[in-house]
Parts: structure tokens; sequence; C-alpha cells
């Protein structure tokens, strides 16, 4: 069966990434049954509605991949024809005019209270006869629309949750036209979603309350009601609704941050869906494939930024040579470096090396400090495990004398290099760590770097002489050379 399905945003903000699972999810039915995949932004709230935020929403889903059929619907330019809609529903006797002043609302409200009953609308206007109503109208009382909710029992098949019955006696007579003639959400996605075709709703489950109500509509309209699935929410690590306190919360956020489309796109698919067996890292063909709405969890999903950042990794290993070039290009263009030859040069070695230890494309760029700046400052946690000891200077002055005795030849030779330094820390009787943990600070201002012996062979020995020097020099102004009382 084809499906079509709509993503409905409000552009009041940014692209949530709850809101980006929904639009995969829909976009991935749509092309898994040969359907359509729509886009309307629901832009009726026009204070707070924006075009920059209509932008980002559209610039955010393209980025994830996902492009949408037929042209953008926008809801605010559909107002006529939901007021339209609302006359008919009043001509058929399924809506009425409530005539109710703020004032008496809330005195009604009060009673309700005092007197502990639920704080649904009494129903005073759904019995007002002919002659009450056109008194009133006549006098330009100002009135909402309210739909009449029928007795009995609202059922539907949810697609995730399963059977759903709402008795309509919890639900109070709902306003669906405000007094300034502006639709209310409930009436206006009823009439959009017809009239575009829309045949399943897959949305997050905070609008499980909307759904008996939008099927009353349906009924009273005599439209053929679509399919309903509801999507458990995304939740923090504190298992809380994820928001910003949470960290990024916006797919523009973690474009920012260096996560890369592909491994979003396969994280947020995982979150609340199973492919059925224990596959973590999936192409959208392989998504495609297996994806089906019953192997959507009915429960809420937790995201784990930890787990993202593995993904990441893992799919920023595998990225073709050819874009780890441009991005290392763009990056010295734009720190105003001279462009260097990619090729078997240094610099392409550390490009090579730090692809395959980068979580993120932001660390891989700024990796890449390490082949032009010299250390500014050192870890702080590596200082105090590896300089203030009494001594560190005399490890680096070892080496130092060691490298500059050689050519610059010797410096690109790994295997030379750790023999060499191995041989040296049995000479002086320490392991070969006591020199490796201090000389990496020394040459990278980490307690972490891909390969030492890779390091000093990229730098070459300028570099390396520079900063064993400038390290050796800072050991002594902190007084924690050998003659100190540290």
């Amino acid at each position: 069966m084809k499906t079509t399905v709509r993503f409905a945003p409000s552009p009041t903000g940014y692209l949530h990434i709850g809101g980006a699972r929904t639009a995969i999810f829909n976009w991935l039915i749509a092309q898994k049954t040969g359907g359509s995949f729509l886009l309307r932004i629901e832009d009726t709230d026009l204070e707070r509605s924006t075009e920059e935020s209509v932008k980002q929403i559209q610039s955010s889903l393209n980025w994830l991949g996902i492009y949408w059929d037929n042209d953008p619907y926008f809801q605010s330019s559909k107002k006529e024809r939901h007021v339209d809609i609302v006359e008919q529903l009043l001509e058929s006797g399924h809506a009425y005019r409530c005539f109710c002043s703020k004032e008496e609302l809330e005195e009604k409200k009060g009673t309700a209270i005092r007197e502990k009953r639920n704080l649904f609308y009494d129903k005073t206007c759904r019995h007002l006869i002919q002659e009450q109503i056109d008194k009133k109208l006549s006098q330009n009382s100002p009135y909402v629309v309210r739909f009449k909710t029928p007795d009995g029992i609202t059922s539907y098949n949810d697609l995730i949750h399963g059977q759903t019955n709402v008795r309509n006696d919890t639900i109070e007579d709902f306003i669906i036209l405000r007094s300034d003639r502006t639709p209310i959400y409930q009436i206006a996605v009823v009439v959009d979603d017809h009239d575009m075709g829309v045949n399943l709703i897959m949305r997050g489950d905070d609008h499980i309350s909307n759904t008996p109500k939008q099927i009353m509509i349906y009924n009273s309209l005599n439209w053929e009601i679509p399919r309903f699935a509801h999507i458990p929410l995304i939740l923090g690590s504190d298992k809380v609704r994820l928001s910003k306190r949470h960290g990024a919360a916006s797919i523009k956020e973690f474009q920012k941050q260096g996560i890369l489309p592909d491994s979003l796109f396969n994280y947020l698919c995982l979150l609340g869906w199973s492919p059925g067996d224990d596959s973590e890292i999936l192409n959208k063909t392989e998504i495609l494939q297996k994806f089906a709405i019953e192997k959507i969890n009915n429960r809420p999903a937790v995201f784990d930024y930890k787990k993202l950042l593995w993904m990441n990794s893992k799919y920023f290993s595998e990225l073709p040579q050819q874009q780890i070039d441009r991005l290392a290009k763009e990056w010295l263009f734009k720190n105003n470096i001279e462009l260097i030859d990619t090729e078997n040069t240094p610099f392409n070695f550390l490009i090579k090396l730090q692809q395959q230890r980068a979580t993120t494309v932001n660390d891989f760029l700024q990796s890449l400090w390490l082949f032009f700046k010299d250390p500014e400052k050192y870890d702080e946690k590596g200082i105090k495990k590896h300089f203030s000891k009494k001594g560190s200077d005399n490890l680096l002055n070892a080496l130092l004398e060691e490298y500059l005795h050689q050519d610059d030849l010797y410096f690109q030779n790994i295997e030379n290099l750790e023999s060499d330094l191995r041989a040296l820390a049995e000479k002086i009787g320490v392991s070969a760590a006591k020199i490796i943990h201090p000389l990496r600070l020394a040459l990278t201002g980490k307690m972490a770097s891909p390969g030492i012996f890779e390091i000093i062979s990229i730098l070459g020995k300028e570099k390396v002489i520079r900063r064993i020097k400038n390290a050796i020099n800072y050991i002594l102004v902190q007084n924690w050379g050998e003659n100190s009382e540290a």
C-alpha cells in the first residue's frame, strides 16, 4: 500500500532531534512503500513563527538527506478553508457557538474546583435555542466555536501502542475556532491531512490526547480516517524529556559540533526502533530494507551522547580520502595557513592518523594544529604526573642529546625512533614509558595522541627539538628540575 505521510513542524525555532526522528521515520515509510513524504509548515502562530525557522527546518532536513515531495504546504494559507469547514460543522449540528465570556468561564472553573468536579466546560451554550443565538449574534456578542463531543467511546488501532479506547465523556466540548475567527489546531490539522491525502499520521506520542478529538471530527465530516502511529518520546539520561539543558537538542547544534549527517541519521533511527538483530552501523539502504513500524518500541528511548560520538567516529573513519582532504584544505584556508600539498607529506600523514582517532569533524580539524603550533599550555593532569616529578627534566635532556646529533632523515624512520628510545631508557635505567609520557606532553601538550613515534616523524627534527627545549625550560621555571626541593 502506497503511504502518504507528512511531517508538520511549527517554525518557531530550530528542528529538535525528536522532530527530526519523526521526519526520518515518516520519510522511511514513504520510501519503503513508494508513497509520498509531504512537508507541512504549521505557521498559524504568527507571533512566534519566523522565516528563519522555516529555512532552518528545511536545511536541517536536507542535511540529513531528507527531501519532500511537492512544495511545502503552509498551514496559514489555508485559514479560509479551515473556517469553511467549521461553518459546515455548525450547519450540521456537530459544533455550536459559545458566547461565555472569560469572566464567566473563570467563575464556572472556580465553582467546579469548590465542588471538586472536573474543570470541563459545562456546555451552557450547547443548549441555547436558536432565538437566543440569533439575539447574541444581533448584539455582536463575541463567541468561540466548540465541537460537540458525542457520547460513547472513540476507538482506534495505534500501530505502535495497539488498540486504544477512549471514553468520550473524558473529553470536553473543545474549541475549534477562536473568537477572532482563527482556527484551532484540532480542526486545522484534520482539514489539512484530509486535503493533502495523508493516510498515515506518524507523530510523537505527546499527540495521543489529540487523536480521539481528531477522529471525532473525521467522523462528523464523513471523511476517511487515516491510520495513526504515535512514537514514544526521546528522554535524557535523567529520564526526563530531552531538552536544551541536556546539551545539544537541535540538528543545527549537532552540525556545529561536527556530527556527520549519516551517523546522526543512523543513531536517531535506533532511538526507539530495532532492526531485529544486533546491527548498529547501518547505511540508509540497509535501514530502508529493515525498517517497519511494527519494530518501533512503545516505550521512550534514552538519548546516549557517548553512543552517538562512538557511532560518529566510526562514520568519520570511513570518510573517503577526497572528502578528508577537502576538509583539511578548507581548514587551512579558513586559518590563513599557506596551502600545503596534502600528497606524500608529513601533514598528510597526520591527516590520516587523526581521521582514525577523531570523534567529530571539529575534533579532527582542531587536531591539525598539532602540526603548526607548539603547545601553548600543557594538560594539568599531565603536568602533575610527568613534569612536576623531581628529575623529569633529565629524562627529556637525555633524549634531547640523542636527537641533536641526528639528521633530518633519521626522524622519518619510525622503527629506528622506537628502538633507539627504548635503548636509551634501558641505558639510563628507566622504563620506556618514563620517557614516552613526558615526551608526548612536551610535543603535543596532551596526555593522549597518536603513536608518539608517528608524531615525531610528522613534526620533524626542528619542531621536535624546539618543543622538547620548551618543555625543559617550563620545568626549570617551575623549579621542578633535578636540584629543586620538589
